[in-house]
């Protein structure tokens, strides 16, 4: 196939909310000044999530009992809730550290609801607020007392757009091209490379930078 056919690689055309937290920005939240307990614990959750790479509904239920250790490395195994997979991967060194400092306890959990709120917050402290494009949900009733939730784009300060989902992505999106994809995707669990790469935004023209690595 001629570099001139890698244009006709279409990815699915669904338009999605591909925002994620760079690691600068992430190095941002672990430095930014936090001292209310409630939003210390969401940001642990947070960058636990930003380095494991998996929904809420996966890493709110970690525990010190998942946790075990192979040739000297520590792993946590657990079971994917939407997809049923079991699923063994490392510890990064990010989420040590966060264990380290709970005496080798996770954060305390919390709801999903609690969660989003939070993280907002923290994001906010933390200076994320450059002002982009997205969709956030608000409002949009006439009436006092009746509420019309939708999801309304527009532009947002970034904080604002932060949910629970920005972890996975994150972690996808930064280690897209320095970790190989298929690592990648067993790690997120999406199904296949085009939902992974539809899922973190990834162009024809990205796919094609990455490429020229390999010539």
């Amino acid at each position: 196939m001629g570099f001139y056919e890698l244009d006709s690689l279409k990815l699915p055309k669904e338009k999605i909310d591909n925002i994620y937290l760079s690691l600068e920005e992430i190095e941002l939240i672990e430095n930014a000044e936090i001292e209310q307990p409630h939003l210390i614990n969401a940001t642990q959750w947070l960058i636990i999530s930003c380095f494991t790479g998996q929904r809420i509904s996966d890493f709110m239920r970690f525990t010190k009992e998942m946790i075990r250790i192979e040739k000297g490395k520590s792993l946590i195994e657990f079971e994917q809730q939407k997809t049923g997979k079991l699923m063994t991967i490392p510890i990064h060194a990010k989420v040590q550290q966060i264990l380290d400092k709970n005496k080798g306890e996770f954060p305390h959990r919390i709801s999903d609801q609690r969660y989003n709120d939070y993280i907002k917050e923290v994001c906010k402290i933390a200076g994320i607020d450059e002002e982009i494009k997205g969709k956030k949900q608000l409002n949009i009733s006439q009436e006092n007392n009746i509420q019309k939730i939708r999801r309304v784009e527009g532009v947002y300060p970034k904080y604002e757009l932060v949910t629970s989902h920005i972890g996975r992505r994150s972690f996808a999106t930064n280690y897209y091209g320095d970790i190989p994809t298929s690592y990648l995707i067993y790690v997120t669990g999406h199904s296949s490379e085009i939902m992974f790469l539809n899922y973190i935004g990834k162009s024809n023209k990205d796919m094609a930078l990455e490429l020229t690595k390999y010539f």
